[in-house]
């Protein structure tokens, strides 16, 4: 499910509730997705609003996100222009790995 924000510069504003009813509906694993960070991630599994979280465009522009996230290093910022392109090479495959 995506859990409905609006992100404009660097202000969020969250429905952090609205994937409640649909969490207590469904009884099996919940996946929440929706322009999470890693601190907003850790909250929705540790209150429960969600077993996984994923991180799609954060992905794309840190390859090694999962050791990002274990250091609480860095992350890339990604493009959006680069997404769904026809170049095979910018915007998937150019963003530097963590200490290159």
């Amino acid at each position: 499910m995506v859990e409905p924000r609006k992100i404009k510069g660097e202000e969020k504003k969250e429905c952090p509730h609205s994937l409640l009813p649909m969490r207590k509906a469904f009884n099996d694993i919940f996946i929440a997705t929706g322009g999470l960070d890693r601190e907003d991630g850790i909250k929705v599994v540790e209150e429960g609003r969600a077993d996984l979280v994923t991180y799609g465009r954060l992905f794309l522009a840190n390859p090694d996100l999962p050791r990002r996230f274990e250091l609480d290093a860095s992350i890339n910022k990604y493009d959006r222009s680069t997404f769904y392109t026809a170049d095979p090479v910018v915007g998937y495959t150019d963003y530097p790995f963590l200490g290159s």
